[in-house]
């Protein structure tokens, strides 16, 4: 009886959890893909950007180039299409990586290119001239060969960068970075102190609290080896407290003067969340533990979005703070809350969810979406009608998880007589991560164990002060500092 009573209660559930979604027409058709979902509040347009050539509607097939407009009742193209078919050079390029605003006009950047009115090629960059619904070329062309492909901040502030690998705009020396004012770019002066290398690459740049800050992978420009996160002062770079991972960040997002990022990283390799961490300035959160993935390597927090007043993180990752999610999930300040559905590929129960956006006070997600639930989705876009449903929730955490250690310091370190050793002792059993760091922020190494104390061997560390910063398997973190003389 017990057996019978669980399977209709899992029957039930499944069916139930089917009315949270919605697709959005039949989706793009052959081996293409939604990559990327704007909400445009001035066009009131839903934007989709991606692979594709064509998107489905039920009763008709619109030619689109890797860019589509949904209108509240069906898809068509958005504005001019960016590509002439097959006539550019190394032409089938139409993937378009997402869609912006910046002083009130709409840009999009990507693998693409399209023929100015001059007959030009021009890649990767584009404004809509939105009276004549033509896409246009910024200042200067893009040229064919350029690395710099992407336009950021996604959310833009006072200024927009074009983003890549090392190439030229305008005439001006190679960089990763250039700035935009809306009008011209100009050379960002700070990344002339970046080492130069031809894989040096730079994915989004943003300004927070004073600083401007940098992701990617490129030369360490006041030590050695590379970087993934970094800060420039309007003087000096500078590291940041307690990142110490070269895996990369995905996104960000800022919000009531709160930094959060997203992307590949983990505590055990550095970082002060998995998945996903929020910052003030000084003080890393790991949001109750973060995200994770069965197969740690190819987890992700892909994108971030705010919505009535709570972060949603989707990805690729099956558990927040402890609690079974499928990709995406909410984090409310103080727990995490997964979202009822099942979003399967065409050949599996597993895809990962790419991007999101929130559009007339609806949220749309999109990836490789066949089935929600069992019932197919098409690859399109699906669209959250489910309410403030939930699947589950974490416990919550309390404020504390926002302390700094060092003024809650019960990781008990004893320094040995050899001057070079310390035996750390854990404060409560389970999973440990150590990470050591230095007096910068600057990651040197972690470990984990289940062991109740460690010998850390600083012996091959330059003399100074260091950070050791534990985290416990539920997520809490303790620190200490000490002095190698």
């Amino acid at each position: 009886m017990k057996l019978i009573t669980a399977i209709a209660l899992i029957t039930f559930s499944t069916a139930c959890a089917a009315q949270y979604w919605k697709p959005l027409g039949r989706g793009p058709i052959a081996a293409t893909q939604i990559q990327t979902i704007y909400g445009d509040s001035v066009s009131q347009r839903l934007l989709a950007g991606g692979t594709f050539t064509f998107m489905k509607n039920v009763e008709d097939t619109v030619i689109v180039m890797g860019q589509a407009a949904w209108n509240g009742t069906r898809w068509d193209s958005l504005a001019h299409r960016i590509q002439d078919g097959g006539s550019l050079p190394t032409s089938g390029q139409q993937q378009t990586y997402w869609f912006l605003r910046f002083q009130d006009k709409l840009y999009a950047c990507g693998g693409f290119g399209f023929f100015t009115d001059q007959n030009e090629v021009n890649r990767s960059f584009a404004r809509l001239n939105e009276p004549t619904q033509r896409w246009e070329a910024l200042e200067c062309l893009n040229a064919n060969s350029s690395g710099l492909a992407t336009l950021v901040p996604k959310e833009p502030q006072n200024t927009l960068y074009a983003t890549g690998y090392t190439s030229t705009i305008c005439g001006y020396p190679q960089s990763c970075i250039f700035r935009y004012d809306g009008g011209s770019f100009h050379i960002w002066e700070p990344f002339n102190e970046v080492p130069p290398d031809p894989l040096n690459y730079v994915g989004t740049v943003f300004d927070y609290q004073g600083y401007t800050y940098v992701t990617g992978s490129f030369y360490d420009p006041i030590g050695s080896g590379y970087v993934s996160f970094i800060r420039h002062n309007g003087t000096n770079w500078e590291y940041i407290p307690e990142w110490g991972t070269q895996n990369p960040i995905k996104e960000i997002l800022i919000r009531n003067g709160i930094l959060y990022v997203a992307g590949a990283f983990h505590i055990s390799d550095g970082a002060p969340g998995n998945l996903v961490a929020s910052f003030d300035g000084t003080t890393w959160n790991n949001m109750g533990g973060g995200l994770e993935y069965t197969l740690p390597n190819s987890a992700a927090a892909l994108d971030l979005e705010w919505w009535h007043d709570e972060l949603y993180v989707c990805g690729l990752f099956n558990n927040c703070g402890g609690v079974i999610c499928d990709g995406i999930a909410k984090w409310t300040g103080s727990q995490w809350c997964a979202l009822p559905g099942q979003f399967s590929g065409q050949f599996s129960d597993i895809t990962t969810l790419l991007d999101m956006t929130i559009w007339q006070d609806s949220l749309y997600v999109v990836g490789g979406i066949w089935y929600v639930d069992g019932q197919p989705f098409y690859k399109s876009v699906a669209q959250w009608i489910g309410g403030d449903a939930v699947a589950n929730c974490s416990d919550p955490v309390g404020v504390e998880e926002n302390t700094n250690a060092l003024e809650q310091p019960d990781l008990v370190v004893h320094p040995l007589g050899n001057g070079y050793q310390w035996e750390v002792r854990f404060p409560e059993t389970g999973m440990w991560t150590l990470s050591i760091l230095d007096a910068s922020g600057r990651h040197m190494r972690s470990m984990q164990t289940r062991n109740e104390q460690v010998i850390v061997d600083l012996n091959e560390q330059a003399t100074g002060l260091y950070l050791f910063r534990a985290m416990h398997e539920s997520g809490s973190v303790r620190n200490a500092k000490i002095v190698k003389p």
